[in-house]
């Protein structure tokens, strides 16, 4: 019927393919299918994760700095602020790294 949605688990060829290309593709074995480890895409997602967790210290920091401005807490102690810069650092050294490895790609 026209505008009802295909059966749960009907398949659906792809555009331009025919009844046969989707039993060809059904043949296919999966084995060695699956590619290897990708150590760059491993490192970008640290990295990415990495950046993330900094920014929501730095936000955290943000705030601790205005708080303490307005007088409504102590500021943070010059132990951890260095502490933060030290992490920023690192994650900026890999983020520099990363644009040098595409540079050379």
């Amino acid at each position: 019927m026209i505008g009802m949605s295909p059966a749960i688990g009907a398949r659906i060829p792809a555009p331009g393919a025919t009844h046969n290309d989707e039993q060809t593709r059904a043949r296919i074995p999966m084995q060695g299918s699956i590619p290897p480890p990708d150590e760059a895409a491993h490192q970008d997602s640290v990295l990415i994760a990495e950046l993330a967790e900094i920014n929501t210290l730095i936000g955290r920091y943000i705030l601790r700095f205005l708080d303490a401005d307005a007088g409504r807490t102590e500021p943070i102690s010059p132990e951890d602020e260095r502490a933060l810069v030290d992490r920023a650092t690192r994650a900026i050294d890999i983020l520099r790294a990363r644009a040098d490895r595409r540079e050379h790609v």
